[in-house]
């Protein structure tokens, strides 16, 4: 124990004084609260747009000309005008449209409506200079269509009480039973991303420290007096442990600048960022993924360090795992959208996938606890045996100089005893 504890030290020391460690935290936590800010500044700013947009209503409003063919619409042009109050609705004659058009043409500042029956059904051609400039073509038929139908009602003596509820718009009042599935979407892709590079870049770095103590012969004096099994677990878990404090910082900092500036009513193409699925059990479901995760792929990539003679070598040895992971991520990242399928459901059972899936699906769906129990122990055995197996194949490559040693060759030296 004392071995392990003192590799442990130097590991997290050591690697806590890098430049390398401190910049990136810093820069992590400034992108998280710049994210967590980036809602309160648009917030502002629309509503700083909106003020500044109000006295401009009572300005010149644009003008829709309006020549009634048909006869509908011309007792129903106040009706029209509620309906279009950024701008003012003019009647004109029918022997004024080629005027009309040529002044749209050449100014375009207003816009021309001509309605005319055709099989006793109104038409409507619309005059003006650029197609997105004016009432849209769907406000358009939206609004004469009510004026319409109803003219049709009075001239049929329906009572004006019966009409106002007949085109009266119709209350519709959603309640969400369910978690945000688009809302928790996002939150998904976040986690998932995290927990990713928090994973793969923490497992580089112990391959990289393997490597670059070989390369210093540090490795031939700490093998002398340590146990190989001691030193993997005990670099694993420090840089496991300087990790998991990053992370504990980036949370909590994400936390904070959350509860203290993000908007409460700030939605997203429509859809409000529904964060409540952040409770305190997906939170610590969140960090017991992340150590397991880290356990799994670290202990790979301390055994791709020891291979190498070289720090430059660790790269291209890293390959066979970086596809790995690369490949594990994508598979739960195609099922963020969908997390209920059965390939969500395989991506948290799979010890290489779950520490990504099942995290971003605590987020956007209620996962089972069966589903949860048999990911943590599927995860948990995997890491038992891959630690047995990470631990023989280290005693026999950390020691291993001159060219890269294959994967192979590896198996077959920890086989064969020599």
């Amino acid at each position: 124990m004392r071995e392990f504890l003192e590799v442990f030290k130097y590991t997290f020391k050591e690697n806590l004084k890098k430049k390398t460690f401190i910049i990136s935290t810093i820069a992590i936590l400034v992108l998280i609260t710049g994210v967590m800010l980036v809602p309160a500044i648009v917030t502002k700013v629309q509503s700083q747009a909106g003020n500044d947009n109000g006295p401009a209503d009572t300005g010149e409003k644009r003008i829709v000309y309006l020549v009634d063919n048909s006869g509908y619409f011309e007792k129903g042009l106040q009706d029209i005008q509620k309906q279009f109050p950024g701008y003012q609705i003019k009647l004109e004659a029918k022997d004024k449209i080629e005027s009309l058009k040529a002044d749209i043409k050449e100014n375009g500042k207003s816009f021309l409506i001509v309605a005319k029956l055709e099989k006793d059904i109104p038409e409507f051609e619309y005059y003006t200079k650029q197609y997105d400039d004016g009432p849209g073509q769907s406000e358009i038929a939206k609004v004469f269509k009510q004026v319409y139908s109803a003219e049709l009602l009075k001239q049929s003596d329906v009572p004006q009480a019966t009409i106002s509820k007949v085109m009266g718009d119709l209350q519709v009042n959603v309640n969400e039973l369910g978690k945000n599935k688009w809302g928790g979407y996002f939150a998904s892709i976040f986690i998932v991303m995290l927990l990713f590079f928090a994973v793969y870049f923490c497992g580089y770095g112990v391959a990289m420290s393997v490597a670059s103590e070989k390369t210093s012969r540090v490795m031939e004096l700490l093998v002398t007096s340590v146990k190989p099994s001691r030193i993997i677990l005990g670099k694993t878990a420090g840089m496991g442990a300087l990790e998991l404090v990053q992370l504990l910082l980036v949370m909590l900092v994400g936390i904070v600048t959350y509860m203290l500036a993000f908007p409460a009513d700030f939605t997203l193409g429509g859809m409000s960022l529904d964060l409540s699925a952040f409770t305190p059990f997906a939170l610590a479901m969140i960090l017991i993924y992340f150590i397991l995760g880290y356990s799994l792929y670290a202990l790979l990539f301390a055994v791709v360090g020891a291979t190498v003679s070289k720090a430059e070598d660790v790269s291209s040895a890293m390959m066979p795992m970086s596809f790995v992971s690369i490949i594990s991520f994508y598979f739960a990242y195609g099922t963020f959208a969908v997390p209920d399928s059965t390939a969500a459901r395989a991506a948290s059972l799979i010890p290489f996938t779950s520490p990504f899936s099942v995290p971003s699906r605590l987020i956007s769906t209620a996962v089972p606890a069966w589903e949860i129990a048999a990911s943590l122990g599927i995860l948990a055995i995997t890491i038992v045996f891959t630690g047995m197996l990470s631990i023989k194949l280290y005693s026999f490559a950390v020691l291993h100089y001159g060219d890269r040693l294959k994967l192979g060759a590896l198996f077959k030296s920890s086989r064969s005893g020599n």
